[in-house]
């Protein structure tokens, strides 16, 4: 029995000799597995350090190029201001170019119809604005024409049953020849003639009217020859 005790003994520190030198082999093959891991971390670094090395280098190169591109679009608007100015001096030369060589002269002549049509015409294309407001007093030459005659029809009545005798300032036919003058539609735009654009022709008529008041009513040839300019056409 004693023998058998003695035998098991033996046995386990048999196997606890055995077992010794792997048991102290484990730790080092844990470092080495550290170590290897170790180093790939570092060149994962230092692939990725250089990975934001050429990154910086690329925003630096863009950085360059995007301030060069900054000042080639600066460089383009001041150049496009220009280019627009230019071409908006130019249309007002054009516009005012073609005011003066097809519409003017309708203005400075008597009232026609087909010349006033014409001459509306040539306001399309037009872009300068101080030139298409004029628009307007062409297109009512004829209605302003028309309005002056009927006045100066219904006062060749009033005048007649006068006698064409002289007429003052003081009278009730005086002031009612120069109320309804004033009422005409072509009044606001002569008595602004000065300052705004006026119908040429017309104001050489108004000019007579006034000349004819103003020289108490009195001339049947001189009141005639300023009704015949309204007919003219």
């Amino acid at each position: 029995m004693k023998k058998i005790k003695l035998m098991v003994i033996a046995m386990t520190v048999t196997m606890l000799t055995a077992v010794a030198p792997a048991a102290m082999a484990q730790p080092a093959q844990n470092v080495q597995q550290l170590e290897r891991e170790i180093e790939q971390h570092e060149k994962n670094i230092k692939e990725k350090e250089n990975s934001i090395k050429d990154l910086e280098e690329q925003i630096d190169n863009m950085k360059s190029q995007l301030k060069d591109l900054e000042s080639q679009k600066k460089t383009l608007e001041k150049e496009l201001k220009a280019e627009i100015k230019t071409r908006k001096d130019k249309f007002v030369t054009r516009d005012e170019l073609v005011y003066d060589q097809e519409i003017a002269d309708v203005l400075y002549n008597p009232y026609n119809k087909s010349d006033v049509e014409e001459a509306l015409d040539s306001f399309e294309g037009m872009e300068t604005k101080e030139v298409i407001k004029k628009k307007e007093i062409v297109q009512k030459y004829g209605e302003y024409t028309k309005d002056l005659r009927d006045f100066m029809e219904k006062m060749k009545k009033n005048l007649a049953a006068n006698h064409w005798k002289y007429v003052s300032s003081s009278t009730d036919l005086y002031k009612k020849f120069e109320k309804e003058l004033k009422g005409t539609k072509y009044w606001k735009i002569y008595n602004k003639k000065e300052k705004n654009e006026s119908i040429d022709y017309l104001d050489r008529v108004m000019d007579k009217i006034m000349l004819f008041k103003n020289d108490g009513l009195k001339s049947e040839t001189q009141f005639n020859e300023v009704l015949n300019m309204l007919y003219a056409n």
